[in-house]
């Protein structure tokens, strides 16, 4: 007869080999086949419990197989919430229970959980962020260019014609005045520029019945009605009028270049203020004045400033010093206006005056430029995170501040080009985006989460939840028990949580060290000695594939660094499924579970202490206190047996037992595996000695298990 550790290592010897050799036997085979190919058809936990092969095999996969039976018992168990602490299966003290419901995705009436589902995670929003920001950069630059040419080309324009044709500056003349020159025709223009004012029935004065900015292009030009210049073609208050009037239509009148423009032409214009009224009525030295003292131009009433700057300050009763707000009383005290309205000593401000006003222009508008980004970073995260479709989207406050951030104009855009994009898949080759070869439109595309139908999509994640929690908690128990090593693990978990769900590709989770480290660490491969094209491989590996690289069974160790981790063979990360009863993660860990169930009950037909040794050196690794020993029978047969306990410790207290066990046994060492592999070999020469002439051996009930009539769980076999 065959000693039981020597027919144990015909198992354990080389356990991936031996799996191999059982998922190759039809029966098991077959039921892995029919699983796999079925599971993802079930829609309720009904149909899982009423289909006898998918659901046998499921709890065979969890050492459940003896519950079989227990339907009504299984459904309570499926559709527990898990995140209720009081909730049914986490009040059952076998956590066999808890682990089968963890790898379905049930929801508590019996449907399949809807995941969430988002138009973009948080990496794409921060980076539409940070392209809207750098765009507003990008638009001041430009269009401080377009003023500097402007500026110094529109003096040698001497006639209507010369004016149109040039594009450059009749585009910026055009848009300043918030018309569009791509559709509104060249003679429309012209006709406009040369409009008699004072003829109601020109271009101007009747095209300004359905829009004012006619009237306003034509007022701020000196054409005559041939298309000669009366003098200069504007005035240098007009030209400056045009580029301040330029920098609001294209957006970028809040961005540091408008600042500095702003600022050089008040340090230049301020000299030829002769009255309170000549500074309200220039806008660029008003919005600039206005500014400096924290207040918006926008909402100001002219009438409330004239009597604010002129004020007499040393008089308590004036308008100024009876302002509850600081800011009118500041802004009169840069200025020397007399109560009249004149100004003091022929300038509206000492050089002094000046260089204060400029400098707290430049902090308040810096201020404002920060608070303006800020409230439009705000409204985009309020609007994405209510948008669950493109309709939903176009039809959001939302739209303009995406299209900014790409660099598309929403007046030359169309909303069915904009569906076309963002209903395109950035992976396909053919997708309109694609096609379009519009770098632009292509970057919109990928950072947007909807399906062809213009549905928001469940995530695409590096981990899922359950995954990402595994790692941590593998990782938290490999730590010292040490207050600084506690703490430590702790800060790289809440890092490694913090970061992970930024990851949407393999090779950014490869560029952080510390990302790398975590998961090596948790994963027992920190001494692999694992290159990153090694690991790149490794997550990139199908699971589902038999032939992949980490289904070899040369590559087993690494099996549960890849199954941690949501990525594809390209090494993007896919996106969370929907509708579906099981991820692809439990998908795996159920065929895992259930090749090992039946290695360990064909163990188990041959000697039944061969299936409780490779019970044990399976459960050994998550052992870490002697209560996990006593709260399971048969690792309670096992640690008797192998420490040389009698039976009769169960009726003492548990503490006691307890003790009895760390006594004998220090548990730190069932982390080695040679020292595992010494206790294993002790146990199966003391389990031969004692069960030598034992006909029926009571390790069998103990590993099948058994329940009493009323359904309630008596004793844990082996999961």
């Amino acid at each position: 007869m065959i000693s039981t550790y020597l027919l144990y290592r015909t198992y354990a010897a080389d356990i991936p080999k031996t799996l191999s050799r059982i998922s190759a036997q039809s029966d098991v085979s077959n039921a892995a086949k029919y699983y796999q190919a079925n599971i993802d058809k079930v829609t309720t936990v009904d149909e899982f419990l009423n289909n006898s092969r998918l659901f046998s095999y499921a709890m065979t996969a969890y050492g459940l197989s003896d519950m079989t039976y227990a339907k009504a018992f299984m459904k309570k168990v499926l559709t527990s919430d898990l995140t209720d602490s009081k909730s049914f299966v986490n009040k059952l003290t076998d956590t066999r229970f808890l682990e089968f419901a963890k790898a379905f995705q049930f929801s508590t009436d019996g449907t399949l959980a809807t995941p969430p589902t988002l138009a973009q995670n948080s990496k794409e929003e921060s980076d539409t962020i940070g392209l809207y920001t750098q765009q507003q950069v990008n638009k001041g630059t430009a269009a401080s260019t377009e003023a500097t040419y402007y500026q110094a080309a529109i003096g040698n324009i001497t006639s209507v014609d010369q004016l149109m044709a040039n594009p450059r500056l009749l585009n910026f003349a055009v848009t300043a005045y918030g018309l569009n020159a791509n559709i509104t025709s060249a003679a429309t223009i012209r006709a406009v520029l040369t409009s008699d004012l004072s003829d109601p029935n020109s271009a101007a004065n009747t095209l300004a019945s359905s829009n004012p900015n006619y009237k306003l292009l034509a007022s701020a030009f000196n054409f005559a009605t041939d298309g000669s210049v009366n003098g200069t073609a504007q005035s240098s208050d007009n030209i400056i009028s045009t580029v301040y009037q330029y920098f609001n239509a294209t957006g970028s009148s809040a961005t540091s270049s408008a600042a500095t423009f702003k600022t050089q032409y008040y340090n230049s214009a301020i000299s030829s203020v002769t009255s309170v009224d000549d500074l309200l009525a220039n806008s660029t030295l008003f919005d600039v004045a206005v500014t400096s003292v924290g207040l918006n131009p926008n909402t100001q009433s002219k009438t409330l400033l004239r009597q604010i700057l002129t004020s007499d300050l040393s008089d308590p009763n004036s308008v100024a010093n009876q302002q509850t707000n600081a800011a009118y009383k500041k802004l009169a005290a840069m200025f020397s206006f007399n109560t009249d309205g004149s100004v003091k000593d022929g300038a509206a401000q000492t050089s002094a005056q000046v260089t204060s006003l400029l400098a707290s222009y430049a902090k308040n508008y810096n201020a404002a430029q920060t608070a303006s980004n800020n409230t439009a970073t705000a409204a985009y995260k309020d609007a994405i995170a209510g948008i669950s479709s493109v309709q939903d989207l176009l039809n959001s406050s939302a739209y303009n501040f995406i299209l900014s951030a790409y660099g598309l104009d929403p007046l030359k855009m169309t909303k069915y080009t904009v569906t076309k994009i963002l209903q395109s898949d950035p992976s396909d080759p053919n997708s309109f985006a694609n096609q379009s070869h519009n770098p632009a439109y292509i970057a919109m595309a990928s950072a947007f989460n909807f399906d062809s139908n213009g549905k928001a999509k469940t995530a695409a994640v590096a981990q899922t939840d359950s995954n990402l929690t595994a790692t941590v908690k593998l990782y938290m128990t490999q730590s010292d028990t040490s207050t600084a090593a506690l703490d430590q693990a702790e800060a790289d978990s809440n890092y490694y949580a913090t970061t992970i769900a930024t990851i949407n590709n393999v090779d950014d989770l490869l560029k952080d060290t510390k990302l790398v480290n975590f998961m090596l660490s948790a994963y027992g491969l920190k001494d692999a000695k694992l290159s990153t094209s090694d690991l790149r491989t490794i997550l990139t590996s199908d699971p589902l594939d038999p032939k992949s690289y980490i289904n070899k069974t040369e590559n087993s160790q690494y099996r549960p660094l890849a199954l941690a981790f949501n990525f594809g063979t390209d090494g993007k990360s896919l996106t969370v499924p929907a509708g579906e009863a099981q991820y692809r993660s439990q998908l795996v860990a159920t065929a895992d579970g259930y090749l090992q169930q039946t290695m360990e009950a064909q163990a188990g037909d041959q000697s039944d202490g061969v299936r409780l040794a490779l019970y044990f050196q399976r459960k050994a690794s998550g052992i870490t206190s002697p209560y996990q020993i006593l709260a399971d029978k048969a690792l309670v047969q096992f640690a008797q047996t192998a420490l040389g306990l009698s039976s009769l410790m169960s009726a003492a207290d548990i503490d006691t037992q307890a003790k009895m066990i760390t006594k004998r046994l220090n548990l730190a060492d069932l982390q080695d595996p040679a020292k595992l592999n010494k206790l294993i070999a002790k146990f199966a020469a003391l389990y031969d000695a004692q069960n030598a002439n034992t006909s029926q051996s009571p390790i069998l009930q103990l590993l099948q298990g058994n329940s009493s009539s009323n359904g309630i769980i008596t004793i844990n076999p082996i999961t």
